[in-house]
């Protein structure tokens, strides 16, 4: 990768970034940033996708089954019934397993089918683990940045 796709790439994480703290950390909506949402083009699959892992990789090691990782969405599901009403625990487990742990494709990719649907559960699964989990929004911003470093290099 040369300088300036790397600096593309940088960019647009930074991008998706600034999207997803304004979704998770202030509660706001994609829509009330549509500059930086087009900005942000396919990294903001990309490092929502990273968020994910690094969420989810706080609750697990990456080596559970899909039905502890189902077991797990449900009462998250539970815990938050409205705003979690079209979360699908089961088909999610599966996503989610496949993002964590060894042998997870990089950032932005999967084995999964991937559509908007996921895309948008993937959202609050992370959102709301954190939300569960205690996280403070020092944590989130954390997360969020590591977010970008993971997607920008491709990491796991």
């Amino acid at each position: 990768m040369g300088k300036s796709s790397e600096h593309a790439r940088l960019t647009a994480a930074t991008a998706a970034h600034r999207v997803l703290h304004h979704m998770v950390v202030g509660g706001g909506q994609a829509r009330d940033l549509p500059a930086e949402v087009a900005a942000a083009g396919p990294a903001m699959q990309g490092v929502l996708n990273a968020f994910l892992r690094n969420v989810m990789e706080f609750v697990f090691e990456g080596s559970e089954p899909v039905g502890e990782i189902s077991a797990y969405l449900a009462r998250l599901q539970r815990a938050y019934p409205a705003e979690l009403r079209v979360l699908q625990p089961e088909p999610m487990a599966v996503f989610v397993q496949e993002q964590i742990g060894p042998g997870a494709p990089p950032p932005g990719r999967s084995r999964f089918p991937v559509n908007d649907a996921v895309v948008f559960q993937s959202r609050l699964i992370a959102e709301y683990t954190a939300r569960h989990q205690g996280f403070t929004r020092e944590q989130l911003e954390l997360y969020l940045q590591g977010a970008i470093a993971r997607y920008a290099t491709g990491g796991y």
